[in-house]
């Protein structure tokens, strides 16, 4: 008897839809990437393309759905979402998903929904421990925009009277080690820095005002702030800006720091970065909290005289003895009872950066250009009896 149409679902499957839970929308580009990476992209295709059909087993549904836009120059681009029954099976290895939004977004925003995409791609690939490791176990949260929004009042200038208002961010990214949630704003360029049309609410400051606004002042509920009140942990808020270009982020950035004044807001902060340089700066973010690049050691050439340099030596050795001294002294003094002493711990990091430099430059050759010493440095004590070699 032939056994049920269809494919087995695998465990690669299972985080691929996960995944799109969280994203709700990836090329196949990004999938090959998370996924598929060696394999050919006719076998990723080709497996989404099974993924689109119902499973072999009773009641399992098709587990995503094909979409698809056009880009400028008339090329169609497939993009990927969950159906129902994948949805289903995301929710149990993300719990902490909402649901799905009643619609799906129109064709001109799934192309800027993927280029924002390719940041959180890009935070999975570094934070994720493999390609079949659960994705609830990453150290952030990635809330992609849905039916929800962010509501609060504002008071209108002229009129006196409190009028509704609403946020959408592209997408929220909590980071609970660091007690951050950064609200992501992807400007593509297509909206103004500033207007002076308030209608027009897709500018770059205006959206700083309404988000000053909902992270500063008072909710109607009384329970602080608008942004308090919807997010009652203790979170400390960020706005941050992706932008396509440096020349963007340069102008964004001095349009912020002029709208904010020489004191910024001590509720909330403001990042602005690139596209490009958002996955490595948003992964250092979550791992450092310090959303700048990382800069390249400098190094420096130096010029240390040898009696100056054993004098260091010397000094480090008497150094880690006396130490050793103290602690004993300590030591027995507590043992003997009364009040007890305590000796403020040391890293062993100082001790040993400290040791390092000394030896690196000790054992460094003499310069072309100088002159040879008048007489030969007198060479350390083994190991096994130099207070120097064993710390």
């Amino acid at each position: 008897m032939p056994g049920p149409a269809g494919y087995v679902r695998t465990l690669r499957d299972d985080r691929l839809l996960a995944y799109l839970g969280i994203a709700r929308y990836a090329s196949a580009e990004q999938i090959h990437r998370l996924f598929f990476d060696g394999a050919s992209k006719k076998q990723t295709y080709r497996r989404l393309g099974k993924l689109c059909e119902p499973g072999g087993q009773p009641g399992e549904g098709a587990c995503l759905r094909r979409l698809a836009y056009r880009r400028r120059d008339g090329l169609e681009v497939p993009v990927w979402a969950l159906a129902p029954f994948g949805r289903s099976i995301a929710s149990r290895q993300v719990p902490w998903l909402r649901p799905p939004a009643s619609t799906d977004i129109g064709a001109r925003f799934l192309e800027h929904t993927l280029v924002l995409n390719d940041a959180l791609m890009g935070l999975v690939l570094a934070l994720r421990a493999n390609s079949v490791a659960l994705l609830h176990d990453l150290p952030f949260r990635w809330l992609s925009e849905d039916d929800d929004s962010l509501g609060f009042l504002v008071l209108h200038p002229r009129t006196g009277r409190w009028l509704q208002s609403v946020l959408k961010p592209d997408a929220i990214m909590t980071i609970p080690a660091r007690r951050r949630r950064l609200f992501i704003e992807a400007e593509t360029g297509s909206q103004s820095i500033a207007t002076a049309h308030p209608d027009r609410t897709g500018a770059v400051l205006s959206k700083l005002d309404r988000y000053r606004t909902y992270f500063t002042s008072q909710a109607s509920d009384g329970y602080g702030t608008w942004y308090r009140s919807a997010f009652p942990d203790d979170h400390e808020p960020r706005l941050v800006f992706l932008v396509h270009s440096d020349e963007r982020r340069k102008k964004v950035e001095r349009a912020v720091k002029e709208r904010l004044g020489m004191l910024p807001p001590s509720q909330f902060r403001v990042l602005v970065m690139t596209f490009a340089e958002a996955p490595n700066l948003l992964v250092r973010y979550v791992l450092e909290g310090v959303a700048e690049p990382a800069r390249p050691r400098r190094e420096r050439i130096v010029r240390v005289d040898e009696a100056v340099l054993e004098e260091a030596r010397n000094g480090y050795n008497a150094l880690v003895d006396a130490l050793k001294v103290c602690r004993q002294v300590i030591t027995d003094h507590n043992q003997r009872g009364g009040q007890q002493l305590a000796l403020p711990a040391v890293s062993g990091n100082s001790f040993r950066a400290l040791r390092g430099f000394v030896m690196t430059v000790q054992s460094a050759a003499v310069a072309p250009d100088e002159p040879p010493p008048r007489s030969a440095p007198a060479q350390p004590p083994p190991a096994s009896s130099a207070p120097w070699a064993n710390r």
